[in-house]
C-alpha cells in the first residue's frame, strides 16, 4: 500500500461533535426510534412533525453507521434499477416504488435547503456506466423503461461518452437528472438539531438491550411508547432481531489529495457527476465540494466478511489499479481510505415492516442507499400512524427469499448473503 495512505476505521470526515448525552433515566412518549442514521433521523422528523412525543436512541452518535462513512450518493438507482423492480414485480409495481425512492431523494433536498444545512450539498448529475457490451445492452434497456414513464434520464452511447467523463474505456452510460451529493455524516448532525429544536429527545452512546412489548431498555434507562420504529440497519441481528434476514456487505472508501481545476476537468470534461459502473461490485466515483475524488468499490473477497477490514492493500490496489486503467492519463494521489458496512438482505430489496407478533413494532433495515432509507424512515411513520401501505407487499421482512432455515445453519450467513444477492435480479 502507497505509504502515504491512512488506514482508518473512521470516515475522513467524522470531526469532534458536540457532547453526546446517554439515556439515564425512565421515559414514557408516543413513539421510540432505534437508530440515529438517515431512516432514523427521519422517521423522527416525521413523526415530531405530526405532533408526536418522540425519543430516539442511538448506540454510538448520530451518523457514525452506514450513513457517516457513505459516498454521500442521493440518487434513486442504487443497488436495485427500475428495470430489476419491473422484473421481479411488474412495471406499475416499480414505477410506485421508483416515486418511494425519488421521494426520499426529494425529501434530503428539502430538509438540506429549507433547514440550510452546512453538509457539503453539491447537485450533480448521475452517470452509470458500462463496462462491456453486454451492459450497454442492459442500461439502453433501462434507460428506455425509464423514458416510458416520463423520468427524467438521458442515453450515451460510445461514441458521446467522453464528452462528459474523460476516458474512452467506457462503452456508454445512462444518465439521472436531478440528483445531488451530501457529506452523510455532517447531514445527520445537522438533522439533530434541527431534531432537538423540535423537541424530539435524542440519547446517544445509548445502547438498547431488551424490547420488552412496549418498552425499550437501555442499560441505564428505559423508554415506554405506543410505536417502536428499529432502524438499525446491520445492527439489527445483534438485538436478536431479523436474525436470519440481514447480514451486511462491504465496501471501502478512497479519497485523493485536493485535485488541480485542470485534472477535475480532464475527469469531468463538462461538469463534475456521481459515477458508478456496471461490475457486480460496482466501482463509484465523485468530486467533493473541496474537489477532492471520492473513489470507492468492493470484491467477492471480502464483501461479505464477518467483521471489517480496517487495513486492507488488496482493496487500495485494486482500486488504484481500476482508476488507472479506466483513466490511464490521470496520476491522483490517494491520501485515506476507510471501510464501511451497510445492511442488506437476501434478495437486495429493503426490509420494512410492523413485527408479526408485536404489531406496535416496526422495523426499517437493510436499505441500500440514502434516498430508500430516508424514504422508508418517513413511510414507517405514516404506516403506523396514518394507514400509509403501498409498499407493504413488496419489501415485507416475512417475504420469500430462496434460502434460510437449516440450509443457511447449514452454510452459514455469509455465504447464503453472497449466494442469494449474486441471484437478485432473478428472486420473484
Amino acid at each position: 500500500m502507497n505509504d502515504k495512505i491512512k488506514p482508518q476505521d473512521q470516515a475522513f470526515w467524522y470531526v469532534k461533535r458536540e457532547q453526546t448525552i446517554p439515556l439515564r433515566e425512565n421515559l414514557a412518549v408516543d413513539v421510540v426510534i432505534i437508530g440515529g442514521g438517515m431512516a432514523g433521523l427521519s422517521a423522527a422528523h416525521a413523526a415530531v412533525n405530526k405532533g408526536k412525543r418522540v425519543v430516539l436512541l442511538e448506540h454510538y452518535y448520530c451518523g457514525s453507521g452506514a450513513t457517516g462513512k457513505s459516498s454521500g450518493f442521493i440518487t434513486p438507482n442504487a443497488e436495485l434499477s427500475f428495470t430489476d423492480y419491473a422484473k421481479r414485480f411488474s412495471f406499475e409495481d416499480a414505477r410506485i416504488i421508483w416515486d418511494c425512492i425519488n421521494s426520499g431523494v426529494n425529501d434530503i433536498r428539502s430538509a438540506v435547503t429549507h433547514y440550510n444545512f452546512d453538509c457539503e450539498y453539491m447537485p450533480q448529475d448521475t452517470l452509470v456506466i458500462a463496462n462491456t457490451k453486454k451492459a450497454m445492452q442492459q442500461l439502453t434497456t433501462e434507460y428506455n423503461n425509464l423514458t416510458r414513464y416520463n423520468y427524467k434520464t438521458a442515453l450515451y452511447d460510445k461514441n458521446n461518452i467522453c464528452n462528459s467523463i474523460g476516458s474512452s474505456r467506457y462503452y456508454g452510460g445512462v444518465g439521472y437528472k436531478d440528483t445531488f451529493s451530501i457529506n452523510g455524516y455532517l447531514y445527520c448532525q445537522e438533522m439533530k438539531k434541527v431534531l432537538l429544536s423540535k423537541g424530539v429527545q435524542i440519547f446517544e452512546e445509548t445502547a438498547v438491550v431488551a424490547i420488552s412489548d412496549h418498552i425499550v431498555q437501555s442499560l441505564h434507562g428505559s423508554v415506554e411508547a405506543e410505536y417502536i420504529i428499529v432502524c438499525t440497519d446491520r445492527f439489527a441481528p445483534q438485538m436478536g432481531l431479523l436474525k436470519q434476514d440481514v447480514y451486511h456487505a462491504q465496501t471501502f472508501l478512497m479519497l485523493s489529495e485536493p485535485l488541480t481545476e485542470e485534472q477535475a476537468r480532464r475527469l469531468f470534461p463538462r461538469k463534475s457527476l456521481l459515477v458508478w459502473d456496471t461490475e457486480l461490485i460496482y466501482n463509484y466515483f465523485r468530486l467533493t465540494i473541496d474537489n477532492r475524488l471520492l473513489l470507492g468499490g468492493g470484491c467477492l473477497l471480502n464483501t461479505y466478511a464477518r467483521t471489517p477490514t480496517h487495513d486492507s492493500s488488496y482493496m487500495f490496489n485494486k482500486l488504484t489499479r481500476y482508476f488507472a486503467k479506466m483513466f490511464p492519463d490521470q496520476s491522483i494521489q490517494f491520501s485515506h481510505m476507510w471501510p464501511g458496512l451497510i445492511g442488506i438482505s437476501k434478495d437486495i430489496a429493503p426490509i420494512i415492516g410492523r413485527d408479526k407478533d408485536k404489531q406496535h413494532i416496526y422495523y426499517v433495515s437493510a436499505a441500500t442507499g440514502l434516498p430508500i432509507a430516508a424514504a422508508l424512515g418517513r413511510y414507517a411513520v405514516e404506516h403506523l400512524l396514518d394507514g400509509r401501505n403501498e409498499l407493504d407487499d413488496y419489501f415485507s421482512p416475512y417475504r420469500s427469499v430462496p434460502i434460510g432455515g437449516i440450509v443457511q445453519k447449514i452454510l452459514g450467513t455469509p455465504f447464503t448473503f453472497a449466494l442469494c444477492n449474486g441471484l437478485k435480479t432473478n428472486i420473484p
